[in-house]
């Protein structure tokens, strides 16, 4: 990210190979180094091969950024910072397999990850029986911080308050009753379809229609638009990733369904979508857990670097891992020991690329709204906006 940490873009490649071999090998990778050598090591945990290893490059990414920057900076109280990276393949077993090897070197000041929710609940009863601190970036499920573990936060919006938001985004900020819902007839696209039903009834919305699909497997949603249209829906809220979504939405402009507006998660900010739905995706709405278009000094500079570097925007993965090495540095810099670094993140405020964070006892991000972006003229932008929650409060307790 040589716009940021002056590395060029070879030099954060090499790092990044080097840290690759690091999740084949992990005792051989050149960040092994003890705390007598003057080096704070963390473990990334993260999907480095399989359907999700794209989640784990970008883990890679936004940890190369991170510790470019701060080594640059002098390190942490005047240790250099270093990772590990070890490949949890997205599977909950192998999750756990990596969780008892980052024990068993007893070298790590933490654990940054995993990224798949159920890896993580899988890791998490080998990291909570030994206290090792574990920033957690994208496990949205609500377990993850209702287990009674204290040895974790994390960063993402979790899945019921995010759910959540998008039906008040539709209710509250669109004035929309009547909410249409495509969602992903699996395990996660049912939780969100229900949670944004229970949120669409304390929000006076009505639930006019809804459809499920096999991922992956389903193509054709005309079906589902004529039973939309037949029942007067005025906001689609897709529950579901960019394929769908922009193939839906490419549908219903085919046969001439316009002036309805579409919600739907960070799973939609793809190129793809805007293109797969040729059209119909002008004017939705997505709601992101970080805003990559945000003009703000510190988002922008971040997004403008890995662009830079990569030709591309960073996930959110990417995001909230540079972030939590960042956060590691501010806390333990004021003090926090490896032992006391979660407890200390809660005590805690921070501001970083994705924004900013404080955490409640449970670990969870607290305060935090989605960022809106919207599709303007074949593009995403950023609105500005933020999701107007009255009416969710009864909900949370």
């Amino acid at each position: 990210m040589a716009g940021t940490t002056g590395m060029s873009r070879r030099q954060l490649l090499r790092a990044a190979g080097a840290a690759a071999a690091g999740a084949v090998l992990p005792g051989a990778f050149a960040g092994r180094v003890s705390a007598a050598e003057e080096v704070i090591t963390l473990a990334i945990a993260a999907p480095m091969t399989g359907d999700s290893a794209s989640m784990g490059l970008n883990a890679q990414r936004g940890a190369d950024a991170a510790v470019a920057m701060i080594n640059a900076a002098g390190g942490i109280a005047g240790k250099k910072v270093a990772y590990d990276i070890f490949d949890d393949q997205g599977s909950p077993r192998e999750a756990a397999s990596v969780a008892r090897r980052i024990l068993d070197a007893d070298k790590y000041a933490a654990v940054v990850g995993h990224v798949n929710s159920s890896c993580t609940l899988a890791a998490m009863p080998v990291y909570s029986e030994a206290g090792i601190a574990v920033l957690c970036g994208s496990s949205s499920n609500p377990k993850v911080t209702e287990s009674g573990w204290d040895n974790i936060i994390r960063m993402t919006i979790r899945d019921d308050y995010g759910a959540q938001q998008y039906s008040a985004f539709a209710a509250n900020n669109l004035g929309r009753k009547k909410l249409g819902i495509l969602f992903a007839n699996d395990d996660y696209g049912r939780g969100l379809r229900d949670e944004m039903v229970k949120a669409a009834k304390a929000l006076a919305a009505d639930i006019a229609a809804e459809a499920g699909f096999t991922p992956n497997a389903d193509k054709d949603f005309s079906s589902v638009i004529s039973d939309f249209k037949a029942k007067s829906v005025d906001a689609f809220m897709l529950n579901c990733n960019y394929t769908e979504g922009g193939l839906f939405l490419g549908q219903a402009k085919g046969v001439g369904v316009a002036g309805i507006p579409a919600v739907g998660p960070d799973s939609l900010l793809y190129d793809e979508f805007i293109s797969l739905a040729q059209g119909g995706a002008e004017g939705a709405y997505i709601l992101a857990a970080y805003d990559p278009y945000s003009q703000a000094p510190k988002p922008k500079a971040f997004m403008d670097a890995f662009q830079k570097a990569y030709s591309a925007l960073p996930s959110q993965v990417a995001v909230f891992t540079n972030d939590f090495f960042l956060l590691a540095k501010q806390l333990m810099e004021a003090g926090a020991t490896p032992q006391t670094l979660v407890k200390a993140a809660k005590d805690a405020k921070f501001d970083g690329a994705g924004g900013h964070y404080e955490w409640d006892a449970k670990g969870d991000v607290k305060g935090r709204t989605f960022a809106v972006v919207q599709v303007k003229d074949g593009k995403f932008v950023s609105t500005g906006k933020s999701v107007d929650e009255k009416g969710l409060e009864k909900l949370r307790g």
